[in-house]
């Protein structure tokens, strides 16, 4: 399903911006799947009304708990005007029970097939690094791991695809709280500092690189401090809150928003995120600050806590009330 304010699906031949991304082969893109267990899927709207907001038809990529935003959108998705189109796991045998065969999309090659207006990952960086350009020639992006972004190369990519194909690139803003009054201040050149402080259970955290073997040394360790831009590919699965601050405050960016990742015992079903902001001092010498403190109730283990889940379908339904234009834009 198409809309008229919507740039005709792109057929390979005069115009194809696909020389632009020789690094994504369709069939080696789109079918790499690295390990990952990956849920997928697709949906449309209502008739487009001119006059009110103007809705998208999401495709979903989807991760467990991400199984819970396909259930929303096939049992609220009809009387929001939303329709689930497809849904797409590495192991096609996980969405057996769960989801009716006719939205089953065995390849992801095939996602054009289905013809989406807006896909929705919610999966890990590594579909947005490896896929997210080539999704962008079919529909807009809803992108649920913002730590992806973190990659220069990745950022460059979605914005060259985005502008080349006309579709959106809208980012999640995941468990930040005040992302418009960051983005505000920034924009008005009131940003000095920011900093993203993210603390739970161990077992909550998911780590690579040299923070995969790191230690507690006591009830509550500072495993990382510094620029988000490092920590993104140390913590993927758990820097998403720190890269959206990042990309709210682009004056400071991935590079000079700092990212706290603490371990703490005590933190069993709860991830707690403090974020803290400061604007250049003014005559007297005193700054502007702001600090707020979230705590999120989570399954012991989770990567994700209960609250954040609902914020992620709140950002779905509000980028569907957003315009289709190019670039990367928070929701």
């Amino acid at each position: 399903m198409q809309f008229p304010w919507q740039p005709g699906r792109p057929e390979r031949g005069a115009g194809d911006c696909r020389g632009n991304f020789p690094h994504q082969q369709e069939e080696d893109v789109m079918q790499r799947r690295n390990g990952l267990d990956t849920w997928g899927g697709g949906c449309r709207t209502g008739p487009w009304n001119p006059k009110t907001s103007r809705p998208l038809p999401p495709g979903i990529l989807i991760l467990p708990p991400g199984q819970s935003l396909v259930s929303h959108l096939l049992t609220q998705g009809p009387e929001l005007g939303l329709e689930l189109v497809f849904v797409w796991n590495r192991d096609p045998g996980r969405m057996a029970g769960s989801v009716p065969p006719t939205l089953q999309l065995q390849n992801l090659a095939a996602l054009g097939e289905r013809h989406p207006d807006l896909v929705v990952e919610v999966a890990h960086p590594k579909i947005i690094h490896e896929s997210g350009a080539e999704i962008l020639r079919y529909a807009n992006l809803l992108v649920g791991s913002p730590s992806a972004l973190a990659d220069q190369a990745t950022e460059r990519q979605l914005l060259e695809a985005s502008h080349c194909w006309g579709h959106a690139v809208f980012v999640a803003r995941g468990a930040l709280w005040g992302t418009e009054d960051i983005a505000r201040l920034d924009e008005a050149g009131g940003l000095q500092s920011l900093r993203v402080t993210m603390a739970t259970h161990p077992d909550g955290f998911r780590l690579e690189g040299p923070l995969a073997t790191a230690h507690s040394t006591g009830p509550r360790t500072v495993l990382y401090e510094g620029p988000v831009r490092g920590l993104c590919p140390l913590a993927p699965r758990n820097s998403n809150t720190m890269a959206a601050a990042a990309l709210a405050a682009p004056s400071l960016g991935f590079d000079r928003v700092i990212g706290v990742l603490v371990a703490d015992f005590s933190l069993k079903d709860m991830h707690v995120v403090d974020v803290e902001l400061s604007g250049p001092p003014g005559p007297k010498g005193r700054s502007f600050a702001v600090h707020t403190h979230r705590e999120n109730p989570s399954e012991p283990g989770a990567v994700t806590g209960s609250a954040t889940i609902t914020t992620f379908w709140r950002s779905l339904l509000g980028c569907c009330h957003l315009p289709s234009k190019p670039g990367i834009h928070l929701c």
